[in-house]
């Protein structure tokens, strides 16, 4: 171990790997792994969590299942054979696992030992358009709900990389005062969030971290959900507010992505027409150079923030430049944390807490989210009310 990591305030929340301190904590919680709708019955694809190699199939009926990325036999990857029925085929020499990870059948070999075979298979469930998976030791904890998600309206589920590392998004998600300087130019400036800088305050929960945002007589009210799950209210000007949760997963030490859902208050013949402006941004998007190579070329020094043009992307490529800007792996050592930025400090305290009760086999917090757990815009009613008019 370094001097610095010595001397250092913090644990390493960074790294995320199977042994590392912080990849260990976060595998003992449910975390999203793909969307939904990307995954069709009888299709297997190898996806990558937490440094980490899995992969992921639909079975023919439809049901999603993680499983370990390679076969028993000669190591090759799983993901490149063959669903049939509820099982797995390899590619290789067809050895088949159904979804406990066991092997059935071994059709080259005269004797098979196949019952003396099986692979790590992961409990797996879908939940708001995205599939989740406990990846940890021993049994899964209880799966988390929220009610509000139950109301009418559009699910819409998404996956959003970003090269940073998580924990910088994190605690992005606790940092209600960037929005007056990060987002400056952008839908925020019409919606009176960044008008006047909040006042930041918060506090410690049963399930993570309440935090308010006051400006004025108004209050935003949103929360962390332990261990990396922010729930607030967003606007977006093609879905205008939205119940949001967003779920920062690792995928390797240099890069996340925010698993996202949003409630979007549309029913009936609404919702066809909120796919359609979806649809426009989305090809808006397409036909426009990535997100992050603009976020890059300003990092670079090629360009401003203030050229970026008016995309539907903006809010997000302006957080990709303050938080690539931070580097992979900030030394938070060095950092002048104001008043501002209480929220940070108090995610940082209690990440830190329960990694070294982690490392020390102590007991940890025993998180649970409320069901009945909600968030609020922070706007006056006659300008949210005005704004939802508009969309």
């Amino acid at each position: 171990m370094s001097e610095q990591q010595i001397q250092s305030r913090y644990p390493d929340f960074s790294h995320t790997g199977a042994n590392a301190l912080a990849g260990r904590y976060l595998r003992m919680f449910w975390q999203p792994v793909f969307v939904s709708d990307q995954l069709r019955p009888g299709q297997a694809l190898p996806i990558t969590i937490m440094n980490e190699a899995f992969t992921v199939y639909r079975t023919e009926k439809g049901r999603a299942q993680v499983l370990a990325p390679r076969c028993a036999h000669r190591n090759t990857q799983l993901s490149t054979g063959w669903v049939e029925g509820e099982c797995l085929r390899c590619f290789y020499h067809g050895w088949m696992y159904d979804s406990s990870g066991q092997c059935v059948d071994q059709p080259a070999e005269k004797e098979t030992l196949a019952e003396t075979i099986k692979i790590r298979s992961y409990p797996t469930r879908e939940y708001l358009g995205l599939i989740f998976a406990y990846l940890g030791a021993g049994g899964a904890p209880e799966f988390p709900h929220l009610d509000v998600f139950d109301a009418e309206g559009y699910i819409q589920a998404q996956r959003r990389p970003s090269g940073c590392n998580f924990f910088n998004q994190l605690e992005n998600s606790v940092d209600e005062a960037h929005i007056n300087f990060v987002h400056r130019s952008s839908q925020y400036r019409d919606l009176g969030l960044n008008r006047e800088i909040p006042v930041v305050t918060g506090e410690e929960t049963g399930y993570g971290i309440a935090r308010f945002g006051a400006r004025g007589d108004a209050i935003r009210r949103s929360h962390i959900l332990m261990p990396n799950v922010m729930f607030s209210m967003v606007y977006y000007d093609v879905t205008g507010w939205t119940e949001h949760l967003a779920w920062r997963v690792p995928v390797t030490d240099e890069s996340h992505a925010s698993f996202i859902v949003d409630l979007v208050h549309v029913k009936g013949p609404e919702v066809d027409a909120y796919l359609e402006r979806r649809r426009l941004a989305q090809e808006a998007i397409a036909h426009l150079p990535p997100g992050e190579d603009i976020a890059t070329k300003v990092l670079r020094g090629e360009m401003h923030v203030s050229e970026i043009e008016d995309r539907p992307d903006l809010v997000s490529i302006q957080d990709m430049v303050a938080l690539m800007g931070q580097g992979i792996s900030p030394d938070r050592d060095i950092e002048r944390l104001g008043r501002s930025d209480n929220q940070v400090a108090l995610l940082r305290r209690i990440w830190s807490r329960e990694l070294r009760a982690l490392e020390n086999g102590t007991p940890l917090s025993p998180w649970r989210w409320p069901a009945d757990l909600n968030v609020t815009n922070g706007l006056p009613p006659s300008t949210a009310s005005l704004l939802s008019e508009k969309v």
